[in-house]
């Protein structure tokens, strides 16, 4: 029979991509091709999760004969049927999109996860009366959520870590985020026993490295937060700074971020910086660094994201004062987590 596991997934992975679901995308009339089309590929992944339950349930003879037991097999064609049309909005989405109809594609693709939830909570319903109970979905959707912050944590504890730190200690790092992909892996396959197992690893590897730090000089962890500080500051600024002699107008990237100007947004940034720096106890400002260093990567990508979009449509313009060429220059980071402070 299925296991429950694997249906916990289903309802993580959505509840998930209906929540990065930007409607301030909408509300501001300028929807881009870089935030259509991740909409897009989101909605294809929701579509391939609930096409995957319904194969399993499909290739599961005891469960069918169980739904028929309880006279749901009708109620279970037609949640068939409804994805279907779900796939036709999502096709009609992908068509939109490839036609530069960003407004449209957007539409259809909301439209098409609005009906893969639907889908997904009736079979749900159908699954549970059937006797498959889904209590542990809070608690595994807790698990997802924790092993993403730690995820987000490796690269400042990386970055902060001085010159001769022990091999040991790096190798703890790399493992630790090797095992917190792993995690996140055996999560969405529904192996939710061994991906905790592996998170609770990687979290042991984690505060090793704090424990490190923390015998590290008090004077010494400040200067190299400091200069941590004030390279995040100088990598964004490096981006607003290309952009802007590429002559890419960014009021649209900030808007969706809540902020008016490239000013207000890096004022946000320095209260946010003075915040960490200001912090005595080293591991709560190491926490308060991944904060806004998650904030600044975010708005890096979307940045590069516009700079991108810009230069297809006009070509390349203006002259980098920074002496790098290439969209993606002076970051290390990318990561695809969505907009908002």
């Amino acid at each position: 029979m299925l296991k429950k596991s694997k249906v916990t997934v289903i309802a993580i992975l959505i509840s998930l991509i209906l929540a990065t679901t930007p409607a301030l995308l909408l509300a501001q009339g300028q929807i881009q091709t870089s935030h259509s089309q991740q909409i897009v590929t989101l909605t294809e992944k929701a579509a391939q999760q609930v096409q995957n339950l319904i194969g399993q349930i499909n290739a599961d003879e005891d469960l069918l004969t169980q739904i028929e037991a309880f006279s749901l097999t009708s109620a279970f064609d037609e949640n068939v049927a409804l994805f279907s049309d779900g796939l036709s909005n999502l096709e009609a989405a992908k068509a939109a999109l490839a036609n530069s109809e960003y407004e449209e594609s957007v539409d259809f693709a909301v439209k098409a996860l609005s009906v893969f939830r639907e889908v997904y909570s009736a079979i749900h319903v159908i699954l549970e009366t059937t006797g498959l109970q889904n209590g542990d979905l809070i608690e595994n959707q807790g698990l997802l959520e924790a092993i993403t912050r730690d995820l987000q944590r490796i690269n400042p504890l990386r970055e902060i870590l001085p010159d001769g730190t022990p091999k040991e200690i790096l190798d703890l790092l790399d493992d630790s985020e090797e095992l917190l992909n792993e995690a996140r892996t055996l999560l969405f396959d529904g192996d939710v026993t061994v991906a905790r197992s592996a998170f609770l690893e990687a979290k042991k590897g984690i505060s090793e490295v704090y424990h490190y730090l923390k015998e590290q000089a008090e004077e010494s962890n400040t200067w190299r937060l400091n200069n941590y500080c004030q390279g995040v500051q100088e990598r964004i600024r490096e981006r607003f700074r290309y952009g802007q002699n590429q002559g890419v107008d960014f009021t649209s990237v900030l808007q969706y971020y809540g902020y008016q100007t490239e000013s207000q947004f890096m004022e946000a940034l320095q209260t946010r910086i003075q915040t960490a720096q200001g912090e005595p106890d080293f591991k709560i400002a190491i926490q308060d660094c991944e904060a806004f260093s998650q904030m600044v990567q975010q708005m890096e990508q979307s940045l590069n994201q516009e700079i991108g979009r810009y230069q297809a449509q006009n070509g390349p313009g203006g002259s980098d004062n920074s002496g790098n060429g290439s969209v993606g220059g002076g970051s290390g980071h990318g990561s695809g987590n969505g907009g908002g402070q």
